[in-house]
């Protein structure tokens, strides 16, 4: 279930994988807020002067709205911007991780043919959901339509069907979804587009596949949970040890406006979501680990000579 552990190649490349993925928040974090800027000023100066009491919350709603009216094309603009880039630092990092794991290369980042294959895995993956999403209404719409014939009409068919729609759906989408995981390992492994084709490399081995993302998917939320709740209490702790309790906050809503808007709070606040998004980053190298091994040591060859089969 550990196959991240079965990784071969030079080392360090955990380490160095980290750091880089740091980097790369901490610059789009820059970016993203360099592009909503002028968003992010108009709302923290409508806080202020509703906090000086200079402006109700009805002249707030027609400033803002005035406002973003104004800059909507530069919101649209850097949103479909920032949500393009990052579709581009995710499949470098993707890339990175499957070149680990398929080709037992140490760690390269970077903008090339492996990271554009895996930028089309991800819109195959979109079809997926899409058409996956489309064929489960459908077959839910006439396995309920079946089940309330049987039930003649009765309302307590009706309360039945869905139960067992819902786990035959679910079931169908988990099953296939398994089944292709090892798509981008595929691609990576081949340099070429492999999608339906990972049904081959997943053959035999859908229970292991399962049962390891099952077990991963328990560690991630404890881990997850853990962090978060961590970085929740540390900013509470930021919070009283400058302001004692909320009833101070209550009678001056202006403190802590200036308070958030100070160097301090903005470099702690960086801090926390840094390390939270690094290891979000981890996670997804140690979650990767399953599928791609399932490529590299795929039962029809095509992977890494004599490869030892971690799913054996």
């Amino acid at each position: 279930m550990l196959h991240f552990a079965q990784a071969r190649g030079p080392g360090g490349f955990i380490w160095k994988y980290a750091l880089t993925y740091l980097i790369a928040v901490l610059l789009m974090g820059g970016l993203a807020y360099l592009l909503f800027q002028p968003l992010i000023g108009l709302f923290t100066n409508a806080l202020l002067q509703v906090a000086r009491g200079a402006m109700t919350g009805d002249d707030v709603e027609v400033v803002i709205t005035r406002e973003i009216t104004g800059m909507a094309g530069r919101i649209i603009f850097s949103y479909i911007g920032l949500l393009l880039l990052t579709a581009l630092v995710w499949s470098m990092f993707e890339a990175a991780i499957q070149r680990r794991y398929v080709r037992e290369e140490g760690f390269s980042i970077g903008v090339g043919a492996d990271e554009f294959r895996l930028l089309l895995v991800a819109v195959m993956w979109i079809l997926f959901n899409i058409v996956g999403y489309l064929a489960s209404a459908i077959i839910a719409g006439i396995l309920g339509a079946m089940i309330m014939s049987i039930g003649g009409g009765e309302n307590y068919a009706l309360g039945f069907s869905f139960p067992i729609v819902f786990l035959l759906a679910a079931f169908g989408w988990m099953y296939c979804t398994v089944r292709l995981s090892p798509a981008a390992g595929l691609t990576i492994r081949d340099r070429r587009l492999q999608f339906l084709n990972a049904w081959g490399a997943s053959r035999g081995r859908f229970l292991p596949l399962f049962f390891a993302y099952v077990f991963l998917g328990i560690i991630f939320w404890i881990i997850v949970t853990v962090l978060y709740t961590g970085g929740a209490a540390a900013t509470i702790s930021i919070f009283i040890s400058n302001f004692g309790d909320f009833e101070q906050v209550e009678q001056n809503p202006a403190e802590l406006i200036f308070f958030i808007l100070q160097g301090r709070f903005i470099a702690s606040m960086i801090g926390i979501y840094a390390v939270l998004l690094t290891f979000n980053g981890l996670l997804a190298y140690v979650w990767a680990g399953p599928a791609s091994l399932a490529a590299k040591t795929d039962p029809r060859g095509g992977g890494i000579a004599q490869a030892p089969d971690v799913f054996a």
